[in-house]
């Protein structure tokens, strides 16, 4: 029996929501925003910006103004965008809908992961200060997550000495897949 990841439920939800988008739109009804919400999540926590980018974009003015929660999770997906780790925190720090709840702790985990892993091949050393704001959380929470990792954290100097991480197989896989998606686009806009 093959397991199935989170990754791989959170596709199969996307390709389900893409198809009730189309099919709403082709009947000529109206996509509810729930279908939004949880697709504009889903898009995000795959790390297909672009994508959630282009929902966002096509998403009726009167849906985004009828669910507000529609432009906090998007203020999330700006804010990794531009690599802005203390608001991606900050924004995700919301009180969510159950609907988008699950999607939205998803997120935080895999950018705190993303995160801490980015810092563990950049820093030799980092101040605690820094530290926590890179992981969205205070000085104390976040020493006692990376002491749990096997950070060594010098409380005297306030500095954090990271352990490298390698870097997992199905993220090499996952480039290896962008690049092909990337040149898959350039030959089709070259046809």
């Amino acid at each position: 029996m093959v397991a199935v990841t989170p990754c791989e439920d959170i596709k199969e939800m996307c390709r389900k929501l893409e198809q009730q988008e189309l099919a709403s739109q082709l009947s000529g009804g109206r996509t509810g925003s729930e279908v939004y919400t949880e697709l504009l999540a889903g898009y995000i926590a795959l790390g297909r910006l672009p994508e959630a980018k282009f929902l966002w974009k096509r998403i009726p003015d009167n849906v985004k103004q009828e669910c507000p929660e529609l432009g906090k999770i998007w203020e999330v997906g700006k804010s990794i965008w531009k690599r802005d780790y203390p608001n991606v925190f900050q924004n995700l720090q919301t009180d969510w809908s159950d609907s988008v709840k699950p999607l939205m702790l998803f997120i935080t985990q895999q950018y705190r992961e993303d995160t801490l892993r980015l810092l563990s091949n950049a820093y030799s050393t980092i101040k605690m200060s820094d530290l926590a704001l890179y992981l969205g959380q205070s000085p104390s929470e976040a020493g006692q997550h990376v002491q749990s990792l096997g950070w060594n954290w010098n409380k005297d100097t306030d500095m954090v000495e990271p352990v490298r991480r390698q870097t997992e197989s199905y993220k090499r896989e996952s480039l290896n897949n962008q690049l092909h998606r990337v040149a898959d686009f350039i030959s089709y806009l070259e046809n």
